[in-house]
């Protein structure tokens, strides 16, 4: 597999998208998958914010909130995160919200690309960053995808031993994001978009363009940390 960046000028509040994808990448071939990350698809949709109205749109965009020192921890259509996605990097001294209408975007780039280089086989997925649990800095993870199943179930098969999984599905597209943020960076690496090649993915037609979420996620109920954390609380006792 081949991770490859795409440096770009600088992308501003209101610019088009698909001109600026066109731009900056000259060729792609069928099996590949492109890499963006949510910030430029927040900025064509004028997703920005004054930075004094932070707060308010953090609450506004969260289902529920937990104050600590410098960030919110928020639970959102997409779990736990921080600050529900509104981010003050690379922002000029405002705010960037997460994009809207994500799924709807993704179909729309992927139409235009497969026409543009005429490609049969296009995966599209969009990236942005979330903290771990009990684990320090940032990992990228897909808010967005279209072209590619997200997941692979490993339930019913057999191991090297001959032992059949019953819980095992891996999160391809996590793992993609994360591949792909590693190469965009955080800072001030002008590398807003990565092409994936040879990814071991299984590439479909099917739209998403109806899901509400990326179905990436799970309910609190079903989290087994809830659990976890439950049970480390009542022991303190």
């Amino acid at each position: 597999m081949q991770v490859i960046g795409i440096k770009t000028p600088l992308f501003k509040n209101k610019d088009n998208l698909i001109n600026f994808i066109f731009d900056n990448i000259s060729s792609m071939e069928d099996g590949d998958i492109l890499a963006i990350t949510s910030k430029i698809i927040a900025l064509s949709q004028c997703r920005t914010a004054k930075l004094k109205d932070k707060n308010n749109l953090i609450i506004n965009n969260s289902k529920e909130t937990i104050k600590f020192s410098d960030v919110f921890l928020t639970f959102t259509d997409e779990g736990w995160c921080i600050n529900a996605g509104i981010d003050e990097s690379n922002a000029n001294h405002k705010v960037i919200l997460l994009p809207k209408d994500i799924f709807k975007t993704v179909e729309f780039i992927r139409t235009k690309m497969l026409k543009h280089f005429c490609l049969k086989k296009l995966g599209i997925l969009i990236t942005d960053t979330k903290s771990l649990p009990l684990r320090v800095g940032t990992i990228g993870r897909t808010i967005g995808y279209t072209g590619f199943e997200p997941l692979r179930s490993y339930v019913g098969e057999k191991d090297l031993f001959g032992k059949k999984s019953r819980f095992t599905k891996s999160n391809i597209a996590d793992a993609l994001s994360a591949c792909a943020v590693l190469i965009m960076g955080e800072g001030n690496e002008k590398t807003p978009m990565v092409v994936i090649k040879n990814a071991p993915v299984k590439f479909t037609n099917r739209s998403n363009i109806n899901k509400k979420n990326t179905n990436l996620s799970i309910s609190p109920e079903k989290d087994i940390f809830l659990y976890a954390y439950k049970n480390f609380e009542k022991n303190k006792k």
